[in-house]
């Protein structure tokens, strides 16, 4: 475990670092639910450049600026995939996951990477109670028939769902 003020310090250097080749970037998982100490730092953003093109390990502005983090010696790269890539910082030891939205995914996944896991398992439970289906990998939440529903921002999926808006903060279940 990390105290939360050193990850915090670390995330928003990361996201001066990235802002420029990012429409969003966003601090997710613990430490936007404020917990006083987190095992990783978890961003959620979208880059310029379009999401359909976009591929970690591709030549955009964003690959560029991951490159300089890990030249300079800021990051280490631990492992990547489309969506996902996975760093330690250097100086601190923390974890470091990015996580790749598109337009029609950005709030679905920075609402799933918030969570808590165990606010998430209820959101995919209520969903199940009205036929529907909240991804677990943040892409969206499918009505009945399959089809991809329209969220724009979180409170969209709570609405969806029939439930109160929930602050990161008050995402946590005992």
């Amino acid at each position: 475990m990390f105290p939360a003020d050193v990850a915090r310090a670390v995330a928003r250097k990361i996201v001066e670092e990235l802002q420029l080749a990012c429409e969003r970037i966003e601090i997710a998982g613990s430490l936007r639910r404020g917990n006083p100490a987190v095992h990783d730092i978890d961003l959620v953003l979208l880059p310029k450049t379009s999401s359909e093109e976009f591929s970690l390990g591709g030549s955009t502005l964003l690959e560029e600026l991951l490159e300089h983090l890990v030249e300079r010696g800021s990051l280490a790269s631990v492992r990547g995939k489309d969506k996902v890539k996975c760093f330690v910082a250097t100086k601190t030891g923390i974890p470091v996951d990015l996580y790749v939205a598109r337009p029609a995914t950005w709030a679905t996944l920075l609402l799933i990477r918030t969570g808590s896991k165990e606010h998430n398992i209820r959101l995919a439970q209520r969903a199940r109670e009205l036929g529907m289906k909240l991804r677990a990998s943040g892409d969206g939440i499918e009505d009945g028939h399959g089809n991809v529903l329209k969220v724009d921002a979180e409170e969209d999926v709570f609405r969806i769902l029939g439930l109160p808006y929930l602050a990161p903060e008050d995402r946590t279940w005992s």
